[in-house]
């Protein structure tokens, strides 16, 4: 499998997967979509996440599938409430109340651990199937911001919530990593830690919000499978520590990483991205451009084709074709 192959460091081998790969941007899924009021219970529905985490697999032959689930199941399996809100709302989280009989029940997330498993039984194994987990601060993030404090993010509304972040740290870290260490044992190939609010943050706040939670949850995984990082938005700084965690196999590379700092990073590790999925909109001619010039910038590494985050959700399917075929011919 390719993508196994380069995180093993085999440099010769281009696997391709693009982040929100299964989801908006696809007919067959808006057409699933459309048939579900909620979100949320396609979140829940192991039929769906089976469905839908192959739909790319099936139309663009991807060389590897994500879990079709969300970062914020971690506050849903502490007893928070989770909907997911039209126009342009997103994800609402209503924490519950923070004591100390803050408990996790994995039970709630049956529908996701039976969803892998019908991905495993549906694939037969020959396609690597990536799970995920929002990275401890992200997941915290989404859970005590709301939709308005995050458009308007600054360190005073940061440092105001700083004995809240404080005692959530260690419940989110150990719930996130049973939850991560339940997908392991279901069958993931490969998994991925989504850090994407990483970029609000001081480089103290990283090193502690971050850096240290993350590195327990891969000492956690202790190897067991191929770990991607994904500490999007975050200073150079960050991104050279980051990518030198205990454990770490991979780090995911945002669209503002600039490829002439790639020698500053760990060089012992799988890099993936960062094509700009606003390019996926564009104009064909600079899509196949830019698309060349990453995967020379990536020559003589180990590297996984992605973008810099998510496919945005207008992006033509013809324009996902081309930049794959792309790929596959050079």
């Amino acid at each position: 499998m390719k993508l196994l192959e380069a995180l093993n460091g085999n440099k010769n081998k281009k696997p391709v997967w693009l982040m929100r790969q299964a989801g908006r941007h696809l007919p067959e899924y808006r057409e699933l979509r459309k048939k579900s009021s909620d979100l949320m219970k396609m979140f829940l529905n192991d039929d769906i996440i089976s469905q839908v985490t192959l739909q790319p697999i099936e139309r663009y032959e991807m060389d590897a599938a994500i879990l079709f689930s969300d970062i914020l199941m971690i506050p849903y399996s502490l007893g928070s409430s989770l909907s997911f809100q039209e126009g342009g709302i997103g994800p609402v989280v209503k924490l519950v109340k923070l004591d100390n009989e803050l408990k996790q029940d994995l039970n709630l997330l049956k529908p996701v651990f039976n969803g892998i498993t019908k991905i495993k039984k549906e694939t037969q194994n020959k396609i690597p199937l990536i799970g995920f987990v929002g990275g401890v601060w992200t997941t915290i993030y989404f859970s005590i911001f709301n939709k308005n404090e995050r458009n308007d993010i600054n360190q005073k509304l940061i440092i105001n919530k700083k004995e809240e972040i404080g005692k959530l740290i260690d419940i989110f870290t150990e719930a996130t990593t049973k939850y991560a260490l339940e997908q392991i044992n279901l069958g993931v190939d490969a998994f991925q830690i989504f850090e994407s609010a990483s970029g609000v943050l001081t480089e103290e706040q990283f090193d502690v919000w971050c850096l240290k939670p993350t590195q327990r949850i891969l000492d956690s995984i202790n190897n067991r499978v191929p770990v991607i990082g994904f500490p999007r938005g975050a200073s150079l700084n960050s991104y050279i520590k980051y990518s030198n965690l205990e454990n770490i196999s991979a780090i995911s590379l945002d669209e503002k990483f600039s490829l002439r700092n790639l020698r500053l990073l760990n060089q012992k590790i799988t890099y993936q991205g960062n094509l700009n999925p606003e390019l996926l909109l564009g104009d064909k001619e600079t899509l196949v451009k830019k698309t060349k010039e990453i995967l020379l910038a990536f020559e003589d590494y180990p590297h996984i084709f992605n973008l810099g985050h998510g496919v945005l959700p207008t992006t033509p399917v013809e324009n996902v074709n081309l930049m794959i075929e792309t790929i596959r011919r050079t």
